[in-house]
């Protein structure tokens, strides 16, 4: 299939899967240093209650564009297995059924999202003078649904096949646009939030297209004939059995985390700050171990369908190492680096000393939810998504039931234990199963009853 495509079956599996996961998580950094860019020109040139609307907004756009994640998670699954097994004719036509998934979700996503923009903004008890902006911000992102879906969808097939260089690249154009259309759109043109909903619709069906591009350009095989351009019904199931999980994963566990800034939202401004603070802190950790958790999933969906087990372990446990390595530099940082830390983002006493608190709790953690990553990353690509989806729910029930127990308990300091025990819960879940071996023997099952329909077509 050509060298823009890296086979995870064969070869150094440590090499390999740091290799792949770098540019992941540059892009990971990218996307990150946009959005702190993109909140900056918001609240430089709108101010804060355009800042506070986009930000609402958000919030909302998040659990719709869940489903968009999990069904290019499902995508990548498919094609990475048979990719793994040698199977290029299966590969071809799950690209193919690929498109009519990402077509038909991307309309139904749109649609669905224009129409409920304003009750979401409702739901999330969006104040009256923020209301129109984060309406009229949440209509053209909706609107531009298939600019992300086009962009998520080609990237999850590149990646699929071990390519996760190009997906950096496109990103990283699209961020820089992305900027460049915010400053142009907000403050040469003053069109207000609109400008800045533009440009981020603008810049992802750019970066999207490009992608696109290179990807028939790069790879022949994904130049479809007239005859190819099918819809297999057997595709469209697997892509949605390992897509849809993973999808309503992410939105629950988007509500309990809603839920725990609720709870912490019914506390002092100072608390609010540090918790906001913090999170930045966090999110920038569990990018690393996003990072390792997509190389791996790459390399298990690759070795699963490929029937080598063996390799699926060691890749594991190069996953614990790479973790290990990871938060074993990151964490002390984040614990010792605490304060000034805080005192970059604000001068409140309170607030730094609620910050520095919180952030040494949960810098000690980071390993639990790295491993967290690691088992939802094995699990999925083997085909035991009801685990994953049973992780994702221990996920919500611990974060919401600490969430209300803990502050009654032991008032703010117990909203700090929430998500570090989440993390562990969670992990052990995963760990159990793994270690069950039940996973295997069900990937073993599942490889017999695809070989069975294939052969039967």
């Amino acid at each position: 299939m050509g060298e823009k495509t890296v086979n995870m079956t064969q070869g150094a599996i440590l090499t390999k899967m740091t290799r792949f996961a770098l540019p992941v998580l540059l892009g990971l950094l990218c996307q990150r240093i946009y959005n702190f860019a993109d909140a900056y020109i918001v609240g430089h040139y709108l101010g804060d209650n355009a800042l506070a609307a986009v930000s609402i907004a958000g919030t909302a756009t998040y659990m719709l564009f869940s489903i968009i994640m999990g069904l290019t998670t499902g995508v990548s699954v498919v094609i990475s297995r048979h990719y793994g097994a040698g199977e290029e004719e299966q590969v071809v036509k799950t690209f193919a059924t690929s498109i009519y998934v990402a077509v038909a979700s991307a309309v139904l996503i749109t649609a669905v999202g224009m129409i409920c923009s304003r009750p979401l903004l409702v739901i999330l008890q969006t104040s009256d003078e923020l209301m129109e902006e984060a309406w009229i911000y949440l209509v053209i992102i909706f609107a531009g649904t298939a600019g992300t879906m086009l962009y998520n969808w080609i990237a999850s097939v590149l990646r699929s096949l071990g390519n996760s260089v190009a997906p950096l690249i496109f990103l990283v154009i699209s961020s820089v646009l992305n900027v460049v259309l915010d400053i142009a759109l907000v403050a040469w043109i003053p069109m207000g939030v609109a400008g800045a909903a533009i440009a981020t619709v603008a810049s992802q069906v750019i970066s999207g297209l490009l992608c696109l591009i290179y990807a028939l350009k790069a790879l022949p095989f994904l130049r479809l004939s007239r005859k190819q351009f099918a819809c297999h019904k057997e595709l469209v199931r697997a892509i949605l059995v390992y897509g849809v999980p993973a999808g309503l994963q992410m939105s629950i566990i988007s509500i309990s985390d809603m839920t725990l800034q609720a709870v912490v939202n019914t506390y002092s401004t100072a608390l609010v700050v540090a918790y906001s603070v913090c999170l930045k802190v966090e999110g920038l950790g569990f990018q690393l171990g996003d990072a390792i958790g997509t190389s791996l999933g790459t390399f298990v969906g690759q070795n699963v369908g490929a029937e080598r087990f063996d390799r699926v372990k060691k890749g594991v446990r190069c996953a614990y190492l790479m973790n290990l390595i990871s938060y074993g530099i990151f964490s002390p940082s984040a614990f010792f680096l605490a304060e000034p830390i805080m005192r970059a983002f604000t001068d409140n006493a309170d607030s730094i000393r609620y910050g520095v608190e919180y952030m040494r709790i949960f810098s000690v953690f980071f390993l639990a939810g790295g491993l967290l990553l690691v088992y939802h990353n094995v699990l999925r690509p083997a085909g035991d998504v009801k685990v994953t989806i049973l992780m994702g729910v221990s996920e919500v029930v611990t974060r919401i039931g600490f969430a209300f127990l803990f502050s009654a308990l032991f008032g703010y300091y117990g909203l700090w234990w929430v998500s570090p025990i989440t993390w562990v819960c969670a992990a052990l879940v995963g760990c159990v199963r793994y270690y069950s071996g039940k996973w295997e023997e069900k990937a073993r099952r599942q490889l017999r009853q695809e070989k069975t329909a294939a052969a039967g077509e």
